[in-house]
């Protein structure tokens, strides 16, 4: 039976949205968790569905974060948004969504900081998963920051670009703790080809609002909880993810993990991501190289990105 179901949970005293389809209800359950910090999901699912067509084969959840796009809420305490509590929200969710839908476990995708959440969750429940795929995760974000930095500066002399280049020199050094520093960097790099290829920041702007636009999830209002969320979660979050190093913090999980990464990543570099993923012990695990793409694999080549998914996943 399809499902096509938009619901405002409880999650750990967070009232948070979660947006479910699928063509079959009884298929195998995906738990898409985001990127960010403070980055919605829910209106990327028509995005992502055009490109990936995973509802035809999965029952696919949609998930805003506490305090993130829909789920936004002036109310909720500003010293509850950290990666714990992250963590215990993503494991509270899934459960959730295992008994609505009566699975036994789900499949996780998660996507750079939503990868390290992830990955954070399975250590702690790992009976909950039937696998992960973490796709460009935030693995050792000190040396990705002085990474990004110097591909900057680099990039900007191949390029010529003296504006650029100033930008990029401004930004070395800085420890990045709140979000208006945070947004600078993410223009730079973007305009740089760190994150998707072949877009320029304000083009990846322009695709979120027109997404949210076209979301049968949102509205209007929720574009500017979007906006107030996303620099309330940056501003929380920044300091923590600026020391989250994941070599000391998740040696081991008993779940199957997919490390699915972009060899022109900026922002989670992949040398980091091919020691992490030799470092980790796991059930089983697989590192698949995206040669063409940057941060976001499942835009820059989809068919790859799809087709690894279902190769990995008994349906």
């Amino acid at each position: 039976m399809k499902t096509d179901s938009l619901e405002q949970v409880t999650i750990n005293s967070s009232k948070q949205w979660i947006l479910v389809r699928g063509k079959d209800s009884t298929a195998p359950l995906i738990i898409h968790v985001q990127a960010g910090p403070g980055l919605p999901i829910i209106p990327e699912a028509n995005a992502m569905e055009k490109l990936l067509h995973l509802e035809e084969d999965f029952l696919v959840a949609y998930w805003d974060q506490r305090n993130c796009g829909k789920s936004y809420n002036k109310e909720t305490d500003p010293a509850s948004i950290n990666f714990s509590q992250l963590r215990d929200d993503l494991i509270s969710c899934t459960k959730y969504l295992l008994k609505k839908f009566d699975k036994a476990k789900a499949i996780i995708i998660g996507y750079s900081i939503g990868a390290s959440i992830a990955i954070m969750a399975a250590e702690k429940e790992g009976s909950l998963y039937d696998s992960l795929f973490l796709v460009g995760m935030d693995i050792d974000v000190p040396y990705a920051n002085e990474f990004a930095m110097e591909f900057a500066i680099a990039k900007a002399q191949e390029k010529n670009n003296a504006k650029l280049l100033q930008k990029a020199r401004q930004l070395s050094g800085v420890v990045i703790t709140n979000a208006k520093l945070f947004q600078q960097r993410a223009r730079l790099i973007t305009d740089l080809g760190g994150i998707k290829m072949g877009s320029s920041y304000n083009q990846l702007q322009f695709s979120t609002v027109t997404n949210m636009l076209f979301s049968k999830a949102y509205r209007l209002r929720d574009i500017s909880k979007t906006i107030e969320g996303m620099e309330e979660c940056q501003n929380r979050l920044l300091p923590e993810l600026n020391e989250l190093n994941l070599f000391k913090r998740v040696a081991r999980v008993e779940v199957p993990v997919h490390f699915i990464q972009g060899k022109k990543d900026v922002v989670a570099p992949f040398v980091v991501a091919l020691k992490y993923y030799e470092f980790l012990q796991a059930e089983t695990k697989t590192f698949t190289c995206f040669d063409h793409s940057a941060h976001t694999p499942h835009y820059d080549e989809p068919n790859k990105f799809a087709n690894l998914l279902r190769s990995k996943v008994k349906l």
